[in-house]
């Protein structure tokens, strides 16, 4: 019979002495312990109701010990998430960082925007000049300002921003993640809680069953989260182009003889010092995809103070010198600096793209790190450059590719202005997927008036499709170019995706079932050696098929299996106590155990395999104790269940109304006795419970077991990894097995070997081969 791990979400209702409402609250049943039970024994109504439910969990079916749904909940309950409490001059001090990394593309655009408007229309009167201005000043006022500012950031997940983080924030409210690797037990890790109000409750719950019950809204859905991660990706390649070329632009009128192709050439090489210094480190887009690094208060402050401000009198200055001289639109920002200034200014210019192009480049790695870990993106090596931030990361790959695109696009455009066309493109697709994300989330998550949510994307969307049908006639002057970037990314992003989910419907279908487990009894049908046999999988329930070509193919097997499983959970970060979840397999004898690594999108991957052995040994002797913790509470529970019966049958009188389910529902201690005036509660609660349950120390099955685990611990561990390769199926159609057997198995052939890779001895690894028809 195959093994059903169906996950219950049942809890147990817990009163204090008092009985008010307001004491109550939510635990796991694994989680009582005698003096919460002897205090439940105790209570009124109000307790025997709930300790009826209790007994009603433990009696009504033998359910075998599962810390996947306790044990997260009990964890969950210890290391509550702390929110980010922030003194004002702290939020001062980030507001004042986030001025050289958040706005990193808005605070350089006055060296090219003028400039690109007027390169191909001629000034004809200050009207002209005072429409452009107007048309700067209510775009900043309307986008990043309103928008961005003041509705976008607060729809973070957990502090963290971006089109990935908007998407995980959606997956946790929905299961609309096309992988099916989620758990109930998930849901407890102390990030991943969910309180939602109640006035448009009713709503949310349609949106929610919609999303889930349709695949193609799901698929859909994750297009556009691609599609829109794809956008940033060449945001990443065209800001850093734009900013050093519009720096370097104004050596053109300074230096005799300093042309267009000097301007390329200078560029190119500020270009690949931008890139070789990247691994040292740390636009509207990027305000929010650098939110993991600051604050939401910081950003508002810096920009409504700061930076909102700023840019309005430099628009405005330029506006009032081209007035004066219409001929200087080409390098107005320069022309308008007094001549004493200009190097200095010029300085300033390009170490300011250099950080524009440095926050964005960054912003880039975030999201392909995010796109990454909900499985989205092929595996690639990332180098944490910061031991205090985590969110500083640096990916070589990424970094060396968008580097080469920079170059290319510099020395083929030649122009800031055909770049800025491209540029726009890339910009206003980003915001329209971010406003439709925010305004699902606004219904399903914020439950907002529906007026009030139907009016942000009809306010801000419009002006964005208009933006958008302005861009899209520039397809043929430079407007191309991030589409192409699109397309690409997408398709292969979406491949990997694809591909992934199919091998792991493909690992599911082959599971092993449990009677065959039972039918080669505890031996394994092998020789049992002392050591701990780590076979990595990607499932979250059974055991994989893999398993047995290790069984075939090895002489003997360790005498501890687990089965782990890392998996990536739609939160930033889950809490290092938090991180395992164990569950048994097969009976005691087998010494056969699951568990599943849980980690967050932002999570940093980089302990060795000695600290991740460790810890591994250390939770799973915890949860050894914590399940012989609740078998033995079972067992006397069910003595206690006993002893009920029994005494009940002896008393006279008629059975209550309800018939005789009703006996579930009044705890053992309800007898006329208790209601006698000068009973001792005290005295009579000890001879409740059963003698026969003994301490953890003197269970001798559970030091067998623990000593039996030490044994093989000292044997040391073993990484049983597979080398898996993915086919489709000889009855697939053409386009599927031209998708996964060419281009998903390159990405695949190339990519970062898989998880389990953690500076692991070779001499502890073993392989096999497995394929994996979809």
């Amino acid at each position: 019979m195959e093994e059903h791990d169906t996950i219950e979400e049942s809890s147990v209702r817990l009163v204090g002495s008092s009985g008010s409402g307001s004491d109550s609250r939510w635990v796991d049943g694994a989680e009582l312990d005698l003096e919460s039970l002897s205090l439940s024994l105790l209570t009124g109504n109000e307790g025997r109701e709930g300790y009826g439910s209790m007994r009603r969990r433990l009696v009504k079916k033998p359910k075998r010990v599962d810390s996947f749904d306790g044990e997260a909940m009990e964890i969950a309950g210890a290391h509550g998430h702390h929110s980010k409490d922030q003194t004002m001059w702290h939020t001062i001090a980030l507001a004042f960082q986030t001025l050289g990394v958040v706005y990193g593309d808005m605070g350089t655009s006055p060296l090219y925007v003028f400039s690109d408007v007027f390169s191909k229309v001629s000034i004809e009167s200050d009207i002209d000049i005072l429409g452009a201005l107007s048309l700067v000043m209510y775009t900043i006022a309307l986008l990043p300002l309103a928008k961005y500012v003041f509705v976008v950031l607060k729809a973070n997940d957990n502090g963290e921003g971006g089109t990935f983080a908007l998407y995980s924030l959606i997956c946790r409210y929905a299961n609309v993640n096309l992988l099916p690797n989620r758990q109930a037990a998930d849901e407890h890790i102390s990030s991943f809680r969910l309180k939602l109000p109640t006035p448009e409750l009713e709503r949310a719950l349609n949106i929610k069953e919609t999303l889930e019950r349709r695949s193609s809204v799901k698929t859909l859905l994750l297009l556009l989260v691609l599609m829109g991660t794809s956008m940033i990706i060449g945001d990443g390649i065209l800001t850093p182009a734009i900013s050093v070329m519009s720096a370097t632009s104004g050596l053109k009128g300074e230096i005799e003889g300093f042309g267009t192709s000097a301007v390329v050439i200078i560029s190119i090489f500020m270009l690949v010092a931008l890139f070789s210094i990247q691994q040292f480190g740390t636009g509207a887009e990027a305000m929010f995809a650098d939110l993991g690094h600051f604050s939401v208060r910081a950003i508002q402050i810096a920009f409504t103070c700061v930076v909102f401000p700023c840019l309005l009198l430099a628009y405005m200055g330029q506006a009032a010198y081209l007035m004066k001289h219409p001929d200087s639109a080409e390098r107005i920002f320069y022309d308008s600096v007094p001549d004493t200034l200009f190097w200095p200014v010029f300085v300033i210019a390009t170490l300011a793209a250099m950080i524009a192009s440095q926050a964005m480049i960054s912003a880039t790695f975030s999201c392909v790190k995010q796109s990454m870990a909900l499985g989205c993106f092929p595996r690639l090596k990332i180098i944490h450059t910061s031991r205090r931030q985590m969110g500083q990361i640096y990916i070589p790959v990424m970094n060396w590719f968008l580097m080469i695109m920079c170059i290319m696009v510099v020395a083929i455009f030649q122009s800031t202005t055909d770049i800025a066309n491209a540029y726009g493109i890339a910009e206003v697709g980003v915001m329209i997927v971010s406003t439709t994300l925010v305004t699902l989330v606004m219904l399903l998550i914020w439950q907002t008036n529906l007026f009030l949510a139907v009016c942000f994307p009809l306010v801000f969307g419009s002006v964005e499709l208009i933006y958008l049908s302005a861009v899209l006639s520039k397809i043929k002057e430079g407007g191309w170019l991030p589409l192409a970037f699109a397309a690409c990314f997408l398709s292969v992003m979406y491949t990997w995706n694809y591909g992934s989910v199919l091998k792991y419907q493909s690992e599911v279908r082959g599971k092993i079932s449990m009677d065959l487990m039972h039918d080669l009894s505890s031996t394994l049908g092998t020789v049992r050696v002392p050591g701990i046999g780590l076979l990595y999988n990607e499932l979250v329930q059974g055991i994989p098929s893999s398993f047995g070509q290790f069984l075939l193919g090895l002489p003997a097997i360790h005498s501890t299996i687990v089965f782990v499983c890392i998996k990536y959970v739609p939160v930033p970060v889950v809490p290092k106590e938090e991180r395992f979840l164990f569950r048994r397999l097969c009976p005691k004898d087998y010494h056969m155990f699951r568990c599943v690594a849980r980690y967050g999108y932002k999570d940093v991957r980089k302990e060795d395999h000695q600290a991740f052995e460790q810890l591994l040994a250390e939770s799973l002797e915890k949860f050894l104790r914590k399940e012989a913790l609740d078998l033995a509470l079972e067992g006397s529970m069910n003595e206690l269940d006993f002893d009920s019966v029994s005494l009940r049958s002896r008393n006279s009188g008629p059975p209550p109304a309800g018939g005789g389910n009703e006996d579930l529902r009044i705890p053992l201690m309800h007898d006329q006795r208790l209601e006698e005036a000068g009973t001792s509660m005290s005295e009579e609660t000890p001879s409740a419970l059963p003698s026969g349950l003994m301490s953890l120390d003197e269970d001798p099955s559970l030091e067998y077991e623990l000593s039996a685990l030490r044994e093989a611990m000292d044997s040391g561990f073993t990484y049983m990894l597979t080398h898996g390769e993915v086919r489709a199926k000889k009855n697939s159609y053409f386009f599927k097995k031209l998708v996964i057997n060419y281009f998903y198995a390159f990405l695949r052939r190339n990519c970062r070997a898989g998880a389990a890779n953690m500076r692991v001895p070779h001499m502890n690894i073993i392989r096999v081969g497995m394929t994996y028809m979809v």
